[in-house]
C-alpha cells in the first residue's frame, strides 16, 4: 500500500472518529438538559472520549502516512466504547461500534475486523452479564439482548467478508498500478532517450555546442526546482530544454559554424531557428510547452528579442527560464568565435541584463545557484551507448538529406552570403510588413558581362564581393538579396524616404569610385542604383522592384555610376542624346559586334541574339534587314513622373506589336527607346508600318506630355 493511500484512509478514520465524538457530545448534552444525565457524567465522558481522539489527531497531523496509526485509532475508540458500555443506560450502546466498523473496512485488513469483532462481542457479553446481575435483564426482556448479539455478529461477519473481497480487489489493482507505473517509467525513459538523441543530433551540427541542449535542460530544471515548481513542471521543462534548439536542424552549417561575425542575412537565417523549431513541435502535445520553449527562448524582457519582439510577462514563463539557462551556457561554454567567459564576467553580465534582457526573478535565482556552486555538472559522454549510437545514425541521415537537398535550397548565395532571390523576396516582404516604411534599392554592376569576358569570372567574383561589402557598410539593418548575376536588391527599413536614400546612394557611389581609383583589381567597377520608397506595410516586393527597376533604367541611361529615384523627382530627359545619333551608334555596334564583344550583347543580350538569328537568316536568303529606333521624349515645359513615361512606353510597345508581322522583332533598347528589326521590306513598306504604329499609338495615347521620334537604317548595305 503506497503512502498516499495510507494517508487518505488515516484521514477518513480520524475525521470520522472526530465526527462520532461530536455527535455523542451533542446527544449527551441534550440528555443533561432534559435531566436524564448529570453534568459530571458529561464531563467525564468527554474526557474519556475526547482525549484519545485528540491524541490520535495530533499523531495524524504529525505524520499523516503513519501505517501504525490505524491500531492507535482502534485502541482509542475502544476506550470510549468500554466507558459507554459500562455506564450506558440504554441497550443501544452496543451499536456505537458500528460506525467505526464501517470505517475500518477502508483498511481492507480482515484481521483488524476480526479482532475488533471479537473484542466488541466480549464487551457486549460482559455488559449483558452485568445488567443481568443487576436484575435489568430477565426472561421477559431477553429477546432484545438476543437480537442485539445476533445483529452485532451479522454486522461483523458481513464486514469481514466485505473486507476480504475489498482486499483482493485492492491487491489486484495495486499489482496493475505497479505494472502501469513501470510501463510509464519505461515510456518516460524511452521518451527521454529519444529526445536526448534528437538534442545530441542538433548539437552535433555545431562543433562547439556539444552537450549544449542537455546542459540547458538540466540548468532549466534546477532553476524551476529552486522556484518551487511542481515535479511535473520540472520534468516538462527538462524536456523543453532538450528541444529548445531543434530549429537549428535546418540552419546551414556555413552559418552555424562560421568563425567570424555573421552578416545581417546570415543572422536573419540564424534567427529563423526559433520559428522553425516551433513549427516542428507545434502539433506535439505529449509534453506541454514544447513549442513555446522553442519559439520564445530568444525574446527579451525589454521587447528587443525575436522572433516577435514581445516583452515582460507576455513572454511565457517557461521560455523565460530557458532563456536564462541558454544564456548562461552560451557564456560559460567555448564558442567558435570566442572562449568561455570567467565566472565573474558571467555574473556581471547576468546582473546587468536582469530586468532588461532576462526576467529579474529567474536571473536572481541563476545568480544564486552560480554563486553557491549548485548548478549540476553535465557530462555529455554519460549518455547510454544506445543513445550515442542512435544520435550518430540520425546525424548521418540528416547529413545525407541535407546533401541531397543542397542543390534545391535557396537560403544564402554561396559567393556573397546574401539571400538568394526567393528567400530574399520572402525576407524583405516580412520586414516590410513589420516596418511599413523605408526604401528599396537595386544595385546593378555596370557592364558586368564585359568584365567577366575581358578579365575572367574570378575577377568578376571579386567585383561582386566588393560591392556587397560596401553595401553592408551602409547600414546594420538592411536586407540584401542577389536577384541576378550582377544585381542586388536591398531593403533599408531605417531609410525614411527617397531623399535620404539618395544620400545613402551618394555615399556608396563615392566609395565605389574610390575603390576603382585605388585598387587595380576593380578598376572597371561602376554601379547604377534605382531607388523607390516603401509607402505602407502592404507594399509588395515585386511591385517595388519594378518601380526601382524603372529608376534603374534612367540611371543606366545617364551613363552608369549614378542613381535615380522613382517618384521622388520629376523626370527630365532634355540631356539625352540625339535619337538619330543613337540609331547610328546602334547600327555601328550591331554591324561590328564581333569587335565590340560585350557591348550590345552585355547590355541587351536578347536583342543581340535576335539580330544574329535574323541577320543569318537574311544573309542565307538574300533578304533585306532594316532597323527602326523609336524614342520617347518629354515635351519641354511639362513635368511628369516615371510612371507616366513607363505607361507611354507600354502603349508604344503595344502599338508596335499590333502593327508588325510575326517574322519581325521588337525589343526595348533603353528606358525610352524601342528597336524593331524588319525583314525584306521596301522603304515604302517600312514607312507604311511606321505609319500604322504611330496611328495606333496616337489613338491610345490621350495626353500631350511626350512625343515619339523614329529613325530608320538599312542594315543590309554594309553586310
Amino acid at each position: 500500500m503506497n503512502d498516499s493511500h495510507v494517508r487518505k484512509i488515516n484521514r477518513n478514520l480520524v475525521y470520522g472518529w472526530m465526527l462520532i465524538v461530536l455527535i455523542l457530545f451533542v446527544s449527551y448534552t441534550l440528555e443533561v438538559v432534559k435531566g436524564q444525565r448529570s453534568l459530571a457524567y458529561l464531563v467525564v465522558f468527554m474526557v474519556v472520549t475526547a482525549v484519545p481522539a485528540i491524541i490520535v489527531l495530533i499523531l495524524y497531523l504529525k505524520k499523516p502516512d503513519r501505517y501504525s496509526l490505524r491500531y492507535t485509532i482502534v485502541g482509542g475508540y475502544f476506550i470510549m466504547y468500554i466507558f459507554v458500555m459500562i455506564t450506558g443506560s440504554t441497550t443501544m450502546v452496543f451499536s456505537y461500534i458500528l460506525p467505526m466498523l464501517s470505517l475500518l473496512v477502508l483498511y481492507h485488513q480482515p484481521v483488524i475486523i476480526l479482532v475488533t469483532g471479537i473484542c466488541a462481542t466480549l464487551l457486549n457479553i460482559i455488559s449483558v452479564l452485568l445488567r443481568y446481575n443487576r436484575g435489568e435483564i430477565n426472561t421477559a426482556n431477553s429477546k432484545d439482548i438476543e437480537i442485539q448479539l445476533a445483529l452485532l455478529f451479522l454486522c461483523f461477519l458481513g464486514s469481514y467478508l466485505a473486507t476480504r473481497i475489498y482486499d483482493e480487489i485492492h491487491k489486484t489493482n495495486e499489482k496493475y498500478n505497479k505494472e502501469l507505473t513501470e510501463r510509464s517509467k519505461d515510456i518516460e525513459r524511452m521518451t527521454m532517450q529519444t529526445i536526448t538523441t534528437i538534442a545530441n543530433t542538433i548539437d552535433a551540427k555545431d562543433e562547439y555546442t556539444r552537450g549544449h541542449s542537455k546542459r540547458v535542460a538540466e540548468y532549466s530544471a534546477t532553476i524551476a526546482k529552486e522556484l518551487g515548481l511542481s515535479e511535473i513542471e520540472i520534468s516538462n521543462i527538462r524536456f523543453i530544454g532538450l528541444l529548445h534548439d531543434i530549429g537549428k536542424i535546418g540552419i546551414p552549417d556555413s552559418v552555424l559554424n562560421k568563425p567570424g561575425k555573421l552578416t545581417n542575412e546570415e543572422y536573419q537565417v540564424m534567427k529563423g531557428h526559433t520559428v522553425a523549431g516551433a513549427e516542428i513541435l507545434k502539433d506535439i502535445d505529449m509534453i506541454q510547452g514544447l513549442e513555446i520553449g522553442a519559439k520564445y527562448h530568444h525574446e527579451r524582457i525589454d521587447g528587443k528579442g525575436y522572433p516577435e519582439g514581445i516583452s515582460g510577462d507576455d513572454i511565457p514563463y517557461i521560455a523565460r527560464i530557458i532563456a536564462v539557462a541558454d544564456a548562461y551556457d552560451a557564456m560559460s561554454s567555448n564558442r567558435v568565435y570566442r572562449r568561455h567567459l570567467p565566472k565573474e564576467k558571467i555574473l556581471n553580465e547576468l546582473k546587468n541584463g536582469r530586468g532588461t534582457q532576462w526576467d529579474e526573478e529567474i536571473t536572481n535565482v541563476m545568480i544564486k545557484l552560480i554563486e553557491e556552486n549548485r548548478l549540476p555538472k553535465v557530462n555529455p559522454d554519460a549518455d547510454t551507448e544506445l543513445v550515442q549510437q542512435t544520435s550518430t545514425i540520425l546525424s548521418r541521415v540528416i547529413d545525407i538529406a541535407e546533401d541531397r537537398g543542397a542543390e534545391n535550397k535557396d537560403e544564402l548565395d554561396e559567393l556573397t552570403s546574401t539571400y538568394g532571390r526567393d528567400k530574399g523576396k520572402a525576407a524583405i516582404q516580412n520586414s516590410i510588413a513589420k516596418n511599413g516604411s523605408g526604401c528599396l534599392l537595386i544595385f546593378d554592376i555596370d557592364h558586368f558581362h564585359k568584365i567577366n569576358d575581358i578579365e575572367g569570372f574570378i575577377v568578376g567574383d571579386i567585383y561582386l564581393k566588393k560591392v556587397v561589402e560596401q553595401i553592408r557598410n551602409l547600414s546594420e539593418n538592411q536586407i540584401i538579396s542577389r536577384f541576378g548575376a550582377d544585381e542586388f536588391v536591398v531593403y533599408f527599413p531605417d531609410v525614411a524616404d527617397s531623399k535620404e536614400a539618395g544620400k545613402v546612394a551618394e555615399v556608396f557611389l563615392e566609395r565605389i569610385k574610390s575603390l576603382a581609383d585605388n585598387e587595380i583589381s576593380v578598376s572597371r567597377l561602376s554601379v547604377s542604383i534605382g531607388i523607390t520608397e516603401v509607402v505602407t506595410e502592404k507594399d509588395k516586393v515585386m511591385f517595388l522592384y519594378e518601380n526601382a527597376n524603372k529608376a534603374l533604367y534612367v540611371a543606366k541611361q545617364q551613363g552608369g555610376n549614378t542613381y535615380y529615384c522613382h517618384q521622388s523627382v520629376e523626370y527630365h530627359n532634355d540631356e539625352l542624346s540625339d535619337p538619330a545619333a543613337d540609331l547610328k551608334k546602334l547600327v555601328e555596334i550591331i554591324q561590328n559586334h564581333e569587335h565590340y564583344k560585350g557591348g550590345l550583347i552585355a547590355e541587351y543580350p536578347e536583342f543581340g541574339k535576335m539580330y544574329e538569328f535574323i541577320s543569318s537568316l537574311a544573309e542565307r536568303n538574300d533578304m533585306k534587314v532594316q532597323i527602326t529606333l523609336f524614342t520617347v521624349s518629354q515635351i519641354k515645359g511639362n513635368k511628369v513622373f516615371l510612371d507616366e513615361q513607363e505607361r507611354v512606353m507600354e502603349l508604344l510597345e503595344k502599338a508596335i506589336v499590333n502593327s508588325i508581322r510575326n517574322v519581325d522583332v521588337v525589343t526595348r533598347y533603353s528606358s525610352t527607346q524601342l528597336a524593331i528589326l524588319l525583314m525584306n521590306l521596301s522603304e515604302e513598306e517600312v514607312k507604311n508600318v511606321i505609319k500604322r504604329i504611330m496611328t495606333e499609338f496616337l489613338r491610345t495615347y490621350d495626353k500631350n506630355e511626350f512625343s515619339v521620334h523614329y529613325d530608320t537604317a538599312d542594315l543590309s548595305k554594309n553586310r
